[in-house]
């Protein structure tokens, strides 16, 4: 944890520094894009890029980076979600049932304490309430998110840009099996 936590500092750091006098690794659509699909201006400070992060909306997002982008962050947004509940939950509920009913034998290490191996008998009731638990949890972000996803879609089909867009009124044709 702690090795994965200082790697990741050190890379959001490099950017930060990096960023300011490498515009055209780390901003090409600035001089490629129009005024509509350009990303906001950002300063020539070194954490300047954080404000604009936090202030872009969906909305803007399927603007300037189109919509499959916008749902693959939308996705991987609902993965850290969930995974983030579930390991909160995880260690609040199965370690303590696991320690404190897990059958002791001489020379285990605490490992093995913490983990469902040991553990007999109507303590299994726990980790099936977790299972059910998990399920329901997934399940309601399932729904939540695919709520929103089915609202940007419309959004997106209904906006002037797509429906003034060639491939919006180009039909393919296949002639054969």
């Amino acid at each position: 944890m702690g090795s994965s936590i200082g790697i990741t500092a050190g890379i959001a750091l490099a950017f930060s520094f990096l960023r300011p006098y490498n515009s055209v690794v780390y901003a090409p659509k600035l001089k490629h894009a129009d005024e509509k699909h350009a990303p906001p201006p950002i300063g020539k400070g070194i954490f300047a890029w954080i404000g604009p992060l936090w202030s872009t909306t969906e909305q803007d997002l399927v603007t300037l980076v189109g919509m499959d982008a916008t749902l693959f962050m939308r996705f991987t947004r609902m993965c850290r979600d969930i995974f983030l509940i579930l390991s909160v939950l995880g260690c609040c509920i199965l370690i303590p049932i696991n320690y404190t009913k897990t059958q002791r034998y001489p020379g285990d290490k605490w490992l093995g304490h913490i983990t469902p191996l040991n553990v007999y008998a109507e303590a299994h009731w726990g980790l099936v309430v977790f299972a059910w638990l998990t399920n329901i949890i997934i399940c309601g972000y399932l729904w939540w998110n695919y709520k929103k996803v089915l609202q940007l879609r419309r959004q997106y089909f209904q906006s002037p840009e797509y429906q003034q867009s060639l491939h919006a009124r180009t039909l393919m044709v296949s002639l054969g099996p």
